[in-house]
């Protein structure tokens, strides 16, 4: 009981302060989902925490004092109906049935997201830290949001909520979007029968916990662009909200980065107000987290060594230039290389990887996105070749041709850049993804709607059974084997080290998990510490 009770009172309160949010900056919350008011208040609370963090640890101390509002909230306003208790209810067994018995995301979780959250649960913003473990310049904003997440009621375990509830709030959001398509008499749009296409991905390959890492909640987050990209007018609550959420995303995985055309689509078809967003939430938010970024490893995004600036005391330009090439050689399939004495430069420069690639990863995303193809295969067929054909949706297509042409124009790109640039299937399936249920979306040009809605609902009813299906067969097969709780905690033995006079931090011989902080399983022996302005600053002595 406890269990869900902790997971209740996040989803509460992540919910409180999305209501907040949109009285704030769009004055009411009536044309938002209750999904979509949750959803606004974890990025809110993504910025308080990146905010905060400048300044104090996101200690239990701290994060206690954010539960103070929504109790006000509530006492003040007493805006509660039956529909928002059904809601956080309805998403928090959804939460529960995610998270309970899972395993945490091996091996990003245990290497740096854990660690990661555990220096912010005990220290403010440390100066160049990425120069004690590579990857804390890699860090997605849902690590602000976990660390937040630890206060006196939810324990550490709170840190392990934030993600499966993101998850569950898009995920709802996209069975409403059929659902009430479903129940109404309004004729069949794009946005619906892409929302009924994501809505069956994410029931057959976003269903697991330990799968979700960064990758997954940034993902979900652009089906989610697009879905409002396709409902938008050309006003400026619209662009508004686009940019809020290409923002959050570019914050969880920068390599999503061309979510920001949307929002700069409708900037430009905005006849309204459109220059007050170099003022607003989301140009703060982006500002604030560059910031956090240039102190932590003297880029504006990490490791993209355009982005950096060397003349910093915690620049390390060569550590830069590595993990550039290291990681783009990673993500072209560099450990199934066939020449082995290749270098990673090399190996990345005239196509040389797409061999390696090809053998492997190319192979996986056929395996992953086939099975994809053909049941939104049968579904298209299903509903274009019904007996009857009394619609059709060539008028919508001709009325809505710009937005098509430019959802097709951004996705095409994005794969491209995918392809080129990033082809590991993680790291850019939103665009593979978005493509392909988009052109299955606008290739439905004639149905019969009383039989199309019926499709609809069944294709509905069967992915929730799966996806649920999936979870509880997880919690039989686990029950004896995990805890409730993913376990956080790990039994490694650890070695207390001092840098400079007096910063300490610990080194492991593996993943660090969620245990003393800072911790690292690397180490550069020349590592040395100063305080700037009672900041903590690591950099490389190149003296020693």
């Amino acid at each position: 009981m406890f269990f869900f009770t902790i997971i209740f009172i996040s989803n509460l309160t992540f919910y409180i302060y999305g209501k907040i949010f949109l009285r704030l900056f769009f004055k009411k919350e009536d044309n938002f989902h209750q999904s979509e008011i949750a959803l606004y208040g974890t990025i809110l609370l993504s910025f308080l925490a990146v905010f905060i963090n400048f300044f104090v640890p996101l200690n239990e101390i701290t994060n206690s004092a954010f539960l103070i509002v929504p109790l006000l909230f509530l006492l003040k306003y007493k805006s509660f109906n039956f529909n928002d208790l059904k809601f956080l209810f309805l998403s928090s067994v959804f939460v529960s049935a995610i998270i309970a018995f899972s395993n945490i995301n091996t091996p990003d979780a245990a290497l740096y997201h854990l660690p990661y959250t555990h220096i912010l649960n005990e220290n403010k913003l440390i100066i160049g830290l990425s120069n004690l473990h590579s990857r804390f310049g890699h860090i997605s904003v849902i690590q602000y949001l976990s660390a937040l997440n630890y206060n006196i009621i939810t324990g550490f375990n709170g840190i392990l909520i934030p993600v499966a509830s993101l998850m569950v709030f898009i995920f709802l959001y996209f069975i409403n979007d059929v659902y009430n398509f479903v129940r109404s008499k309004s004729k069949i749009s794009i946005n619906n029968s892409f929302s009924l296409f994501i809505v069956c991905y994410i029931s057959y390959k976003i269903n697991r916990y330990s799968g979700f890492g960064n990758d997954a909640i940034a993902h979900l987050l652009f089906f989610y662009l697009i879905s409002i990209f396709l409902k938008s007018n050309h006003n400026y609550a619209n662009l508004q909200k686009s940019t809020i959420i290409s923002v959050y995303i570019i914050l969880n995985k920068v390599t999503l980065i061309l979510a920001l055309l949307f929002p700069l689509i409708l900037f430009f078809k905005c006849k309204e107000k459109k220059f007050k967003i170099f003022y607003s939430f989301p140009f703060f938010l982006m500002c604030i987290w560059i910031f956090k970024n240039i102190l932590i490893s003297s880029c504006l995004f990490y490791p993209v060594e355009k982005t950096c600036y060397n003349q910093f005391i915690w620049s390390d330009k060569n550590e830069l230039i590595n993990q550039s090439i290291s990681g783009e050689a990673w993500a072209k399939g560099w450990p199934d290389r066939l020449d082995k004495n290749i270098d990673q430069k090399s190996y990345i420069e005239k196509f040389n990887w797409i061999k390696s690639w090809y053998s492997v990863h190319f192979k996986y995303i056929v395996k992953t996105v086939f099975p994809y193809l053909i049941l939104l295969l049968l579904i298209n067929l299903m509903i274009n070749y019904s007996r009857t054909r009394n619609n059709t949706n060539t008028l919508f297509f001709h009325r809505n041709k710009f937005k098509i042409l430019s959802t097709i124009f951004v996705l095409l790109v994005g794969n491209i850049i995918f392809f080129i640039k990033f082809p590991l299937y993680r790291y850019g399936y939103s665009y593979l993804i978005s493509m392909v249920s988009f052109l299955f979306s606008i290739t439905i040009f004639s149905y019969n709607e009383k039989f199309t809605k019926k499709v609809f609902k069944y294709v509905l009813i069967f992915s929730i059974t799966v996806f649920l299906s999936k979870q509880l067969l997880r919690i039989y097969d686990n029950y004896n084997l995990r805890t409730l709780f993913p376990s956080t905690k790990s039994s490694l033995k650890i070695e207390e080290k001092v840098i400079g006079r007096d910063f300490k931090f610990y080194l492991s011989n593996s993943e660090c998990m969620y245990i003393n902080a800072p911790c690292t399983n690397t180490i550069n022996n020349k590592l040395d510490h100063k305080k700037i302005l009672n900041y903590d600053v690591i950099f490389i002595n190149k003296k020693l």
